[in-house]
């Protein structure tokens, strides 16, 4: 029994071959999506995690316990704030280094892998910066409010660090993405 590829499968075939490349265009807009989305929420957490800083400091050393105390419940809740904005961060990087390969760069991929590093990084020290700021809000001495503030207040500082360099790899996978190499000169 010989078999033959008949028209109705040839033109299966066909609308297969040729709605190929659009498949893959949606699928690196939904990368590019997912990484503006990581790029903005990092941003958040930079620019949030200066807020805990103040906080933090401004509680780490206060003069009476009543002024750390009303300290440390702002730095708290900022530090909330950035916890969320990371974790949101987190789950579109990890879309996003998913998607990635879609572009068919590898440098955007690359790119991809560090924004998700750094953005894990970031989480992870605002998890630590929002921990510390909880056990300070709800200390019962100046001492102890003081202690967990610093330590609130070198994790903001370390959330912040890395949230920046997530927006920086964030920013040159986009720019490698959308980036062409003009043929006539060889110039970018």
């Amino acid at each position: 029994m010989k078999k033959t590829i008949t028209t109705k499968n040839y033109l299966h075939i066909l609308c297969v071959l040729m709605f190929l490349p659009l498949i893959s265009t949606g699928q690196c807009d939904i990368f590019k999506s997912e990484i503006n989305g990581v790029k903005q929420h990092s941003e958040d957490v930079s620019k949030t995690a200066d807020q805990v800083q103040t906080y933090s400091e401004n509680a780490a050393f206060a003069a009476t316990y009543k002024e750390a105390r009303t300290h440390a419940h702002k730095a708290e809740i900022y530090a909330g704030e950035i916890l969320g904005a990371a974790y949101e961060a987190v789950d579109l990087a990890a879309e996003a280094q998913h998607y990635s390969v879609s572009c068919t760069k590898e440098e955007v991929e690359s790119y991809a892998i560090d924004a998700e590093r750094f953005a894990i990084d970031a989480r992870d020290f605002a998890d630590v910066a929002y921990t510390n700021a909880k056990k300070a809000n709800s200390a019962r001495n100046l001492g102890d409010v003081r202690y967990f503030m610093r330590k609130s207040l070198d994790a903001a500082k370390e959330a912040k660090r890395s949230a920046d360099a997530a927006v920086y790899a964030a920013s040159d996978a986009l720019y490698s993405c959308d980036h062409e190499t003009v043929s006539a000169g060889g110039n970018e």
